[in-house]
């Protein structure tokens, strides 16, 4: 019981500390949300209050048995280890920002008019752009169903290809992530759809264009047999209408509330959906065994003095192209395949492996250069939360930021920390990179030059 002790002190400190922290960034200084108060709320409920959940979970028998052999590796240094690394992990984040925020983005010379509004002309340029994305993901998606027999086929086959057991050749098989693009197809569609300043009229001709582009998604996210996914995408929508309606941090930190709180009741909704777990399982119990994988990567790396030295942040660019070129013809790994080795004994979709291991940010940076990369990948994770924030804060329509914003705070933010890969984020956040490129290109052809 000293392991379940340490664990829930250990977790409940991370958790007070961050508090803390957002107590005095966003009540007595800033009073509004940035992306680092999204990644480090999600900090504190997956690494403090979730590790200790899981800890606790697995000492009343509540996990698996695959699960429960690594996490009962725990002592009482190994969890005063996490706790510390989550700390250092916590202030390099902190720093990075701080960092780039202080070097400021001053442009000389000329600026833009960005505050733009729905007008007859960008409203056609977005609902063409829409139509587009969404003819390039039903395009792609009908290229790479093709193999299994066209859409029906790839759904009989979705639990095989998730686990890599399919033995079907698909030339095809790199647009499966295409068919992604109806997600920001129905983006935009639904914020023409909120937009308080487009007529009634063109706001009722792109409810075509989403219920359209959401069913296709629907479908591709069924295809998938991804919960987090289904999920998300589900969120973005309402978190998007929260942030676009309230602006009041006090009304904006209940409404977030909500999303949390449905957030749990669609897990097990769509546990229960894609029968993905075993039947008469508790909320309680599934909640410890979806937690579980990044406290068991990390066990499972601790100790391991071999590291990968930034491979997979110099490399990650390549994560964008095909598998076949990147992992069979240039021998590249990721950090998630390493460590799915280190728990098999063999990769995903060998010697009857149906599932890998998931690399979570602290593990993932702990993989890099022990202490070392903690401290560097901290530091470039705060960088990119801010860049990223100053490219959210840079689209000029309200409505559309607000869904963009969602779904980058849901997606790319918050999944980070227990997915935290360059592989996994640029995987899942393909269609997103594309989206955002497509549309600040057509931003640009609205700004406005204001010479100083």
């Amino acid at each position: 019981m000293s392991e379940v002790f340490y664990a829930v002190c250990y977790g409940m400190m991370l958790t007070v500390i961050i508090a803390a922290i957002e107590f005095f960034r966003i009540i007595l200084n800033k009073k509004k949300f940035d992306n680092l108060d999204y990644f480090l709320v999600a900090l504190a409920l997956f690494n403090g209050l979730g590790y200790a959940f899981v800890v606790w979970g697995t000492k009343k028998g509540l996990n698996n048995a695959i699960w429960t052999n690594r996490i009962e590796r725990y002592d009482a240094t190994s969890i005063s280890i996490y706790f510390l690394l989550n700390i250092v992990l916590l202030i390099a984040v902190i720093s990075g920002w701080t960092i780039v925020g202080k070097i400021g983005k001053k442009a000389s010379g000329i600026k833009y008019d960005y505050n733009l509004n729905l007008n007859e002309k960008l409203y056609f340029t977005l609902t063409i752009t829409a139509w587009l994305l969404f003819v390039l993901a039903l395009g792609s998606y009908v290229l790479y169903a093709r193999a299994y027999g066209g859409f029906s086929g790839l759904l009989y086959y979705s639990k095989a290809i998730r686990s890599s057991l399919i033995t079907i050749n698909n030339p095809f098989s790199f647009l499966q992530r295409f068919g992604a693009f109806s997600f920001f197809s129905s983006f935009l569609f639904f914020s023409m759809l909120i937009d308080k300043n487009l007529e009634m009229k063109k706001r009722r001709n792109a409810i075509a264009g989403f219920i359209t582009s959401f069913c296709f998604s629907v479908f591709v996210l069924y295809s998938w047999e991804g919960r987090v996914a289904f999920i998300a995408y589900i969120l973005t929508f309402l978190l998007g209408i929260i942030l676009y309606k309230n602006k009041s941090i006090i009304k904006l930190a209940k409404k977030m509330a909500i999303v949390f709180i449905l957030g749990l009741i669609l897990i097990v909704t769509f546990d229960r959906l894609l029968d993905r777990s075993p039947i008469g399982i508790s909320a309680a119990s599934l909640f410890v065994i979806e937690l579980s994988f990044p406290s068991a990567a990390f066990i499972t790396r601790l100790g391991n003095d071999s590291y990968r030295w930034f491979k997979d942040i110099l490399i990650a660019p390549l994560y964008l192209l095909p598998s076949r070129i990147w992992r069979y013809k240039l021998g590249f790994d990721t950090a998630s395949m390493l460590i799915t080795y280190d728990f098999w004994g063999a990769y995903k979709g060998e010697a009857g492996i149906t599932g890998s291991i998931p690399v979570d940010l602290l593990t993932f940076s702990y993989m890099q250069a022990h202490l070392a990369g903690v401290v560097i990948v901290g530091l470039l994770t705060g960088a990119s939360l801010l860049t990223l924030q100053r490219l959210q804060d840079s689209i000029p329509i309200e409505s559309v930021r607000a869904i963009i914003s969602s779904n980058i705070i849901l997606n790319v933010i918050i999944l980070t920390v227990p997915y935290g890969e360059p592989y996994h984020i640029l995987t899942r956040c393909f269609y997103l990179i594309g989206g955002l490129i497509v549309l600040f290109i057509i931003f640009s052809g609205f700004k406005e030059k204001i010479k100083e």
